[in-house]
């Protein structure tokens, strides 16, 4: 049998009754690795079945401020999705970036996207990126493009 591994992922004091108001609290929210996926979940607003084959590196963000564009904003909370990268996230603090060998459809509450990289807040930052690491590195693109 397969077993699996669950993150929670992290929300901060002013998000967490907000969101779970909204049906994407603690409680229906988590990141679950097994050795053949990693399934990540904000309740309804957000589900990706990601293959651990598809996934290229999992880094720590120290903070929103390392990364471009929008998502630069410390305020963003829930689900944000810009240029086939989406940030899942309760809390400003304990992100991982998750690379993809190439874009995977995920639901953005009712609508479908492509995704090529995820950036999510894990209460066990360290634990995640371990589990979700690859034994062997490979850059992105690297895959199988007959799939």
């Amino acid at each position: 049998m397969d077993s699996a591994t669950t993150f929670s992922i992290s929300f901060d004091r002013p998000s967490h009754i907000p969101m779970t108001v909204l049906g994407a609290g603690p409680k229906v929210s988590g990141v679950t690795v097994s050795s053949s996926t990693a399934d990540i979940r904000l309740g309804w607003a957000f589900h990706a079945t990601i293959p651990r084959e598809d996934v290229v590196s999992a880094r720590p963000l120290n903070s929103l401020s390392e990364l471009r564009g929008p998502f630069r904003l410390s305020v963003l909370r829930g689900v944000n999705y810009w240029r086939g990268t989406a940030l899942v996230n309760g809390a400003g603090t304990g992100l991982v970036e998750i690379t993809l060998d190439r874009p995977k459809w995920v639901r953005l509450g009712p609508l479908r996207a492509a995704m090529r990289r995820l950036i999510v807040s894990a209460e066990d930052q360290s634990g995640l990126v371990a589990a979700l690491n690859p034994s062997t590195p490979r850059s992105p693109g690297s895959g199988d493009p007959s799939l």
